[in-house]
């Protein structure tokens, strides 16, 4: 046994010391674990420059802000999509219009679905959607053959207003102002006479061309939801 007689040494050597190696390698371990570690968070970018060229790097330019980049990890693949805010006015515009469309066509749809329920609540067969045609032309019609009336009406106005016209030509007398203004109201009445008759043709025609497009669209209807059952 060893033995001494002082303190301070005594001390010392009841203290348990660790060899110098276990203490150097416990901070090699330290040193690698937090290389390991920075290694593991380190983020890799991938953007797309203004001229399109493809660029890889630890850090994103300040230039780049706004262009849009992805975060890749270690092994290349996606962790974080950062879509581009910054656009040029043609991409602003394009923008613009796509939501247009998008809004537009969800208004048709929205308007279909609509005439598609209307039509199935409205009609059982398709007999009614010909018995409601026929009914619609027939009011048509009616106003037609009313203003085929007028029409006739104005035209023997006119008649009579251009016959006394030329018996006073004739005899070389000044012309009546009121014949003169009856000749002229009968012209502008069958004038618009005339423009209210194609209207009414051209309605007569639309009307003809809705029912068959809503016949259509309702066999389709029925045929879909037979289908379905």
């Amino acid at each position: 046994m060893l033995k001494t007689k002082d303190p301070q040494l005594a001390r010392c050597l009841l203290v348990r010391t660790e060899p110098l190696f276990a203490t150097r390698m416990r901070a090699l371990i330290a040193i690698l674990l937090l290389f390991t570690a920075n290694q593991a968070l380190a983020t890799t970018y991938r953007w797309v420059d203004a001229e399109g060229k493809v660029h890889y790097g630890d850090v994103m330019p300040t230039k780049q802000s706004g262009r849009g980049h992805q975060e890749l990890d270690k092994q290349g693949r996606i962790v974080k999509d950062t879509p581009r805010t910054l656009l040029t006015p043609e991409e602003r515009r394009r923008q613009v219009e796509e939501a247009a469309a998008r809004e537009d066509h969800s208004r048709r749809v929205a308007e279909q679905q609509r005439r598609d329920h209307a039509l199935l609540s409205t009609y059982a067969d398709e007999n009614e959607i010909d018995l409601a045609r026929d009914r619609a032309l027939e009011l048509e019609n009616l106003a037609l053959k009313g203003l085929q009336s007028r029409l006739d009406s104005g035209a023997a106005k006119l008649a009579l207003a251009n016959g006394q016209l030329a018996r006073f030509r004739a005899a070389r007398v000044t012309e009546p102002a009121n014949i003169l203004q009856m000749r002229d109201e009968a012209q502008s009445e069958l004038a618009q006479i005339g423009e209210a008759m194609r209207q009414r043709e051209k309605t007569m025609n639309d009307l003809t061309q809705r029912f068959a497009a809503d016949k259509a669209r309702f066999q389709e209807l029925v045929e879909l939801k037979a289908m379905m059952r």
